[in-house]
């Protein structure tokens, strides 16, 4: 692995601790999205809407993460409460000192997330990341959700992402790390020239990484 410059992480569950439910699907991974259906009462509305996504009733990922943020808008979700939850997030243990010896190594660090642009920015702050993309962006006036851009990094499209970042850093994909814990980290950990497995407890997600 010396010859690796750059370390990918995904965020809920590697980077974020999102505490411990098992999510049996096998196309559906753990998140930060969770915590605001919580947050509204309306854990129902998520395993609806994961069932329907399981079950190929959206288009892609996108349409699903669209109707979520309108399910958000629905149910009253105010600027305060969004960042109570994204503020309340906590690191998972030993995150800070891996950047911190990373760093220490010259080694440049990324993130690329299917959770809120919010949350990424905060520990890319906190953490000393050096890149960050994240899918969703809520945006909010007087309060209150009033409009939101997603951006094609999760599953599939976390392919692209990376394959960006490493050209901006002037790095191959060859000399990459990718730490993940889901089913949505699969098609980057083949990408990557080495890949960890962090954290997971699904046997399809193990075998697909090098380690």
């Amino acid at each position: 692995m010396t010859n690796n410059k750059l370390v990918f992480f995904d965020m809920d569950g590697v980077l974020i601790d999102v505490g411990y439910y098992e999510e049996p699907s096998d196309k559906i991974g753990v998140s930060t999205w969770r915590a605001i259906y919580e947050a509204l009462g309306i854990l129902d509305e998520d395993e609806k809407l994961k069932r329907k996504f399981e079950a190929g009733e959206f288009s892609s990922y996108m349409s699903w993460s669209d109707e979520a943020c309108r399910v958000f808008q629905r149910h009253g979700l105010t600027e305060d409460k969004f960042l109570d939850v994204i503020n309340s997030q906590k690191f998972m243990k030993g995150a800070r000192e891996t950047i911190d010896e990373l760093k220490k190594r010259k080694m440049r660090t990324a993130v690329i997330t299917g959770s809120f642009t919010t949350l990424a920015e905060r520990a890319k702050k906190e953490l000393g990341i050096d890149n960050a993309i994240a899918h969703c962006n809520l945006k909010f006036e007087e309060g209150k959700l009033s409009n939101w851009e997603l951006n094609p990094c999760d599953y599939e499209g976390k392919v692209d992402a990376f394959l960006w970042l490493a050209q901006k850093n002037g790095v191959e994909s060859s000399e990459c790390i990718y730490v993940g814990d889901e089913v949505n980290d699969i098609p980057l950990f083949k990408k990557a020239g080495f890949s960890i497995a962090f954290n997971c407890n699904k046997q399809q997600v193990k075998a697909a990484a090098s380690v």
